[in-house]
């Protein structure tokens, strides 16, 4: 088996897996549609990067890779900027 279908089948189920547990536990439909959003949304980015990485030059996976890093931290810091506090 390729390395990127075995990445493919471990990404299908985690995030299936991730799909049941939030529909199972939480309780109200606003919470399943936030979650859900969220799941696919990750889904959709995991699968883009492998793809990515296997149909691309290394260089343009790494480039992607900081970018999204430095968004993430951006977000970890300025949560309070964005989101407002409470």
């Amino acid at each position: 088996m390729k390395t990127q279908v075995l990445l493919y089948y471990i990404g299908a189920l985690i995030f299936g897996g991730l799909g049941v547990l939030t529909f199972l536990q939480l309780e109200k439909a606003s919470y399943k549609i936030e979650a859900g959003t969220f799941i696919i949304i990750s889904a959709l980015l995991y699968y883009g990067m492998v793809a990515l990485y296997y149909r691309s030059r290394k260089n343009t996976f790494l480039t992607v890779n900081l970018v999204l890093a430095v968004l993430a931290l951006g977000g970890i810091f300025f949560n309070h900027v964005l989101f407002g506090t409470h």
